[in-house]
């Protein structure tokens, strides 16, 4: 009996001893206990701070830019410096993506799709997407055609509502109204169809999303790090919510699939799903091809490619708000380039710097608050003189970089003219990394920021936006999640006089 005692006491000593002992030379930070990590650290933090952003900042300002931590089961190390982000992302050892439940349960039990996968896999998919998509218009003229189409809307909607308000303006949510329009300019060359800002269920869908969002972290949460929680606890946890908003996605998409499996002709090919139903269709497609992986890249494409740009957008008006003299300022480049006898175009980009530096700096506000997608370490390696052991998690806080004081100056002052030297240019800064390095660069860069700035530019041309009267200045604290949105806020939208 005692000697049964003995040996329990013995081995849980022993699960103590290696639960908390930290691999040799790993990255520093709070200690580690059993089970948990630094899971109650830093839970502790955000809470302090309010995000988790904040969070690992405040970690890093004790530890260096390179901050070790272990949350359940997962070892992660967050890269809260330039330098660090820069040397992680330019390195092919770290090019892979995390394994577990949160990154296969979305995809039923299996990493698929672009976001999430990695090595060969990943570079075949990836580069049949960016291929097929260029031949319904992404990076070419027709891309720009769809933006300038979806701008167009976004007015006429605008200028439906303020149908018989005179002179007195409509105040009308911001946080919320670019989503469908966004949407559009990538799902047209996805499915061949753009969704009507009034579709009930687009928007219920959108809805679930956002909540999803918010109730979740880029590092994965609570069933994916204490993965018996999904058994355990699949309420508490989130595990059956974060189910049940997939399955209702993947429904959604299913049902678009089916429509162009009953329509498709392989010699007329109208967008990327029949470019991919093509390839399922040959008898020389590879492994990685298949039905779900289809679907897998939709969803993808549908939950994240318009998430960051509509939350930039979000940004870009509450800053606008909060800096009427930026608004202003931008009305004057625009009615001195444009006119205001048509919309704008992508082809006046070139010479419109100061709207172009408005859609650097909201990006820039939007995902200075934000983590980059997680990488995997491939090998054992070292980053910044720490050893990295396989397959840890290594995520960047583009907080680190986006946000830095000494660099930016006043990091938390939406001032575009940062952006533009003394000879009226635009310049962009190496600390400039919401986009990311190497080969994990973003693919969507060149379609967000054209719908930031075509979107941003149409509504200023057209309207005025300022903070109703008799409220309070909208706040910049945003909602905390995979990606931050602004909280709802509200503007006071009139009708520009003609001069």
């Amino acid at each position: 009996m005692w000697l049964a005692v003995l040996l329990f006491v013995v081995i849980l000593g022993l699960f103590i001893y290696l639960d908390t002992r930290k691999p040799k030379d790993f990255p520093p930070g709070p200690p580690w206990i059993p089970v948990l990590g630094s899971a109650l650290h830093v839970h502790r933090l955000r809470k302090q701070t309010g995000y988790l952003y904040r969070a690992t900042a405040e970690m890093a300002k004790r530890y260096g830019p390179v901050v070790g931590l272990r949350v359940g089961k997962d070892r992660q190390v967050v890269l809260c410096g330039y330098e660090a982000i820069k040397d992680m992302l330019s390195r092919e050892e770290f090019d892979g993506r995390p394994q577990g439940p949160f990154y296969e349960t979305r995809t039923w039990g299996k990493r698929r799709g672009v976001l999430l996968t990695d090595e060969d896999f990943w570079q075949e998919q990836r580069r049949f997407v960016l291929r097929h998509l260029k031949e319904f218009g992404f990076g070419r003229h027709t891309m720009a055609e769809l933006v300038e189409e979806e701008a167009g809307q976004l007015v006429q909607a605008f200028q439906q509502k303020l149908q018989g308000s005179q002179n007195a303006g409509v105040v009308m949510p911001m946080h919320n109204a670019f989503g469908v329009y966004v949407l559009n300019t990538l799902w047209s060359m996805m499915a061949g169809i753009r969704f009507s800002h009034s579709d009930l269920e687009l928007k219920m869908l959108q809805g679930l999303l956002t909540e999803l969002f918010a109730n979740i972290d880029m590092v994965g949460c609570l069933f994916s790090q204490f993965p018996m929680l999904r058994f355990l606890a699949p309420e508490l946890s989130g595990y059956n919510r974060f189910i049940n908003i997939h399955q209702r996605v993947w429904k959604y998409l299913k049902a678009e699939l089916d429509k162009h499996k009953a329509t498709f002709q392989p010699d007329t090919l109208r967008d990327f799903m029949d470019a991919y139903l093509k390839t399922l269709s040959s008898g020389q497609k590879k492994p990685s091809f298949s039905e779900s992986q289809l679907l897998a890249i939709c969803m993808d494409m549908f939950m994240a490619g318009s998430e960051t740009t509509t939350k930039s957008l979000g940004f870009c008006f509450l800053y606008l708000l909060l800096y009427p003299e930026v608004q202003q300022r931008a009305q004057a480049e625009i009615d001195a380039v444009v006119g205001r006898g048509r919309l704008p175009t992508l082809n006046d980009r070139p010479k419109m710097p100061y709207m172009e530096a408005i859609v650097l700096e909201s990006v820039r506000m939007f995902m200075g608050r934000t983590f980059s997608i997680p990488h995997r370490a491939l090998k054992d390696t070292e980053l910044q003189g720490y050893h990295i052991p396989k397959d840890t998690m290594v995520i960047c806080n583009f907080n680190g970089s986006l946000m830095d004081k000494g660099f930016w100056g006043d990091p938390d002052v939406f001032r575009p003219d940062r952006f533009i030297d003394s000879q009226g240019s635009v310049i962009i800064p190496d600390q400039y990394t919401p986009f990311g390095f190497g080969k994990h660069r973003c693919m969507g860069e060149t379609l967000a920021k054209s719908n930031v700035f075509l979107f941003t530019a149409s509504l200023l041309q057209n309207f005025n936006f300022s903070i109703p009267p008799g409220t309070v200045p909208p706040s910049t604290d945003c909602i905390d999640g995979v990606t931050p949105a602004p909280k709802p806020f509200q503007a006071l939208v009139t009708v520009r006089a003609m001069d």
